[in-house]
């Protein structure tokens, strides 16, 4: 029977429905508030919806960078073409322009004298430890102070000699010329989601193009002065030290027929640290090795300072999905509940407050709520 009675009540259940109670208030400052609110949310939902685009599907970029630098400098002694000031870096998407350089040439495996820096210098063998190094320094001591001039001593070392001389960057830099270098930005995106492919290569590219804001926004071709100008920095100044600039491209794709648009928007900044001046610039050093006719070997010692470009890539693409517009409607739709709620919780406040009591409220009061007894009282009446 128990049974049979839940059964009974589920089917009753099931052709009824329950709908909440809705109490309508005759006052003209609450439909002000509630048309208030609606008209907010409103507009709000219309400009998310269309300015953030929030019927669409979005997905995430994928990127790949290729880079070519042009351009040709001459100096005192030599000219530079792009094989010599030009370097491979390890990081992904970046690439390297020498800017200033130091020399050492013709170095062999010898003993010679340290540069005389303040821990290099000496006065008897006892100053210098033999076996001592310092990583600073350029060699394996050897325990002897030898002249290193006329007029200074310095402990000798086991490295390759000479050792080099110059500890600060020549000024003005010796490739100050690079400004006026040249180099391609290759750029292939894709996304997976919507499986579209683009290059920012344009259909009727022109190789002799200029990157320029205004005038020519989507050539790929940028001078290396105008990239450090819209960064805020100095070329020249840079150029003696080094530092790193960062090349921003951002796809902000809609891939939508009616409104189409998916191409690179360039920027420039400097991401060197200008905070702190204990290790300003960008420089490293590097060897180029020869064999002599006895097959002793040699080499040419380069200190390099230049401008290390990094590339950033980033962006997304959407494209109209209904599920999402469907979403997105369905939870803004909850929004238009916040008039009620903020009405209700008003009336429930001023009608409490006992300063503020008039039988308007009271009367308000009265009609939006309805007071049950508790549940033992019921029961109380039930068997009296």
């Amino acid at each position: 029977m128990a049974a049979f009675g839940s059964l009974k009540c589920l089917c009753g259940s099931l052709r009824t429905y329950d709908s909440s109670k809705v109490i309508r208030f005759q006052s003209l400052k609450y439909g002000c508030m509630k048309w208030i609110f609606h008209i907010f949310v409103g507009a709000y939902v219309g400009y998310t919806l269309i300015v953030d685009k929030r019927y669409q599907e979005k997905d995430s970029i994928i990127s790949s960078v290729h880079t070519k630098v042009k351009g040709v400098v001459q100096t005192d002694k030599r000219i530079w073409d792009t094989a010599e000031y030009t370097i491979p870096m390890q990081g992904i998407d970046s690439f390297f322009v020498t800017t200033n350089v130091i020399m050492t040439e013709n170095q062999l495996q010898r003993r010679c004298p340290e540069y005389p820096s303040t821990k290099a210098l000496c006065s008897s063998d006892m100053s210098c430890r033999k076996g001592s190094v310092d990583h600073k320094h350029d060699g394996i001591r050897t325990g002897r102070c030898v002249n290193y001039n006329a007029t200074t001593k310095t402990c000798e070392v086991m490295a390759w000699c000479p050792v080099e001389s110059e500890k600060t960057a020549p000024v003005p830099a010796v490739l100050k010329s690079s400004e006026d270098f040249t180099v391609l930005i290759k750029n292939n995106i894709h996304f997976p989601k919507f499986n579209y492919t683009k290059q920012n290569i344009p259909p009727n590219f022109n190789t002799s193009c200029t990157f320029n804001k205004i005038t020519s926004p989507l050539c790929p071709i940028f001078r290396l002065g105008d990239i450090l100008e819209a960064a805020n920095e100095n070329f020249s100044e840079v150029a003696v030290e080094g530092g790193i600039i960062g090349i921003e491209i951002n796809w902000d794709c809609n891939l939508d027929k009616w409104f189409y648009h998916c191409s690179p928007k360039y920027g420039f900044r400097s991401l060197t640290d200008k905070t702190t001046c204990k290790y300003p610039g960008f420089n490293f050093r590097f060897a180029r090795y020869y064999k002599l006719h006895n097959g002793e070997e040699q080499r040419t010692l380069i200190k390099v300072y230049g401008i290390r470009f990094d590339i950033l890539v980033f962006g997304t693409a959407g494209k109209f999905d209904f599920i999402e517009l469907v979403t997105y409607i369905g939870s803004m739709i909850s929004y238009f509940g916040l008039a009620a709620f903020v009405i209700d919780l008003y009336i429930s406040l001023y009608s409490c407050c006992s300063c503020c009591k008039s039988p308007v409220k009271e009367y308000h009061f009265r009609r939006k709520y309805e007071t049950v007894l508790n549940p033992k009282q019921v029961d109380a009446l039930h068997f009296s």
